[in-house]
């Protein structure tokens, strides 16, 4: 007998992930937050990102999990959102070296 997994099933086995939404996240200089979790993406030069995940995976305080790639799915989207913000803020950095 195979057993489907659905929201419920997953939720009664205590498996619910709270979903990332865009309004979770905000803009700081060169850095993307998910504010739920603390978890960040930082622009270093070129196209590199550094990705901090803070607490995504861990249960916070108020009982959400939020699953990694829901996390980083978002943060990727946000991050192309604002990639020219982003970019305009590194621009006086990389002139100073």
């Amino acid at each position: 007998m195979v057993k489907q997994i659905t929201a419920a099933l997953l939720q009664m086995e205590g498996h619910m992930h709270t979903r990332a939404t865009r309004s979770q996240f905000e803009i700081k200089d060169t850095v993307v937050i998910h504010t739920p979790t603390g978890a960040e993406f930082i622009s270093q030069s070129g196209d590199s990102v550094l990705v901090w995940t803070g607490d995504i995976g861990q249960k916070l305080p108020s009982g959400d999990v939020y699953r990694y790639r829901d996390v980083l799915d978002m943060m990727r989207t946000v991050w192309r959102e604002s990639y020219s913000h982003i970019r305009a803020q590194l621009e006086p950095m990389r002139a100073a070296y």
